[in-house]
């Protein structure tokens, strides 16, 4: 039996028109992607979230009715479910910080290709993060003076707690981390509910921001998942 990829369904939420149309198409090439409601106003990406519930929303920041970055957790409160990918002309980079903090799955600009941004969709639904750190790094230099360096503290991790940050700071879920190292979900939960407050940082989006500075291991992809991730304090 051929092997059918898990259908992603998406709620758009551009002003533009033309956007809507241009991504309504786009799906229509791919089989595994399906846009089940649209919306330009965040009122309306509200209603239909809750009423269609979705995988992703692919949102943009500024929609008819204004400025919806502050009503990102607003959103994921009452649509838990999905994940949300902004869309947006926006290239500040505190912007694009700020949506992260606030609880976005990943950021794609829309001056980026389509391919870019089907690999994005595709990602986020799995439970990846998405956004580029070279975007962020500035934006976390200047608060190099507010935060203890990570690269010191993250010593204080025993061997457990390192490999699970690590993985975390790569842009796995809970669940996916449990499924590698055979433990069960609620136990990595805990877990990284304790590693935050010993690192200093907000949550699995702070983590991933801060991965070049945490000297978890060498590798910057999901290769150390079987014996590269080991504890490198001996």
């Amino acid at each position: 039996m051929e092997f059918q990829p898990a259908l992603i369904n998406i709620l758009v939420a551009d002003r533009h028109e033309l956007i809507r149309i241009g991504l309504r198409a786009l799906s229509k090439d791919y089989e595994s992607l399906r846009i089940i409601a649209e919306a330009s106003r965040f009122d309306e990406t509200l209603q239909l979230a809750l009423q269609y519930k979705p995988t992703i929303i692919l949102l943009d920041s500024l929609l008819d009715d204004g400025d919806c970055l502050e009503q990102i957790p607003r959103l994921l409160a009452h649509c838990p479910q999905a994940r949300i990918l902004l869309f947006t002309s926006d290239s500040q980079e505190e912007t694009h910080l700020h949506a992260l903090r606030l609880g976005v799955a990943g950021i794609v600009p829309k001056h980026q290709s389509a391919e870019l941004l089907l690999k994005a969709i595709h990602a986020v639904s799995t439970g990846q993060l998405w956004f580029d750190r070279n975007l962020t790094q500035l934006v976390l230099q200047k608060q190099t003076n507010q935060i203890p360096k990570p690269a010191s503290v993250a010593y204080t991790l025993n061997s457990r707690e390192r490999r699970i940050a690590c993985m975390s700071s790569k842009g796995l879920t809970a669940k996916k981390i449990a499924t590698v190292l055979s433990l069960s979900e609620k136990t990595v939960r805990n877990q990284l509910t304790l590693i935050y407050e010993k690192l200093s940082v907000a949550g699995q989006v702070a983590l991933c921001l801060q991965f070049s500075q945490l000297d978890f291991c060498d590798s910057p992809d999901f290769s150390c998942f079987r014996d590269k991730c080991p504890d490198k304090q001996g």
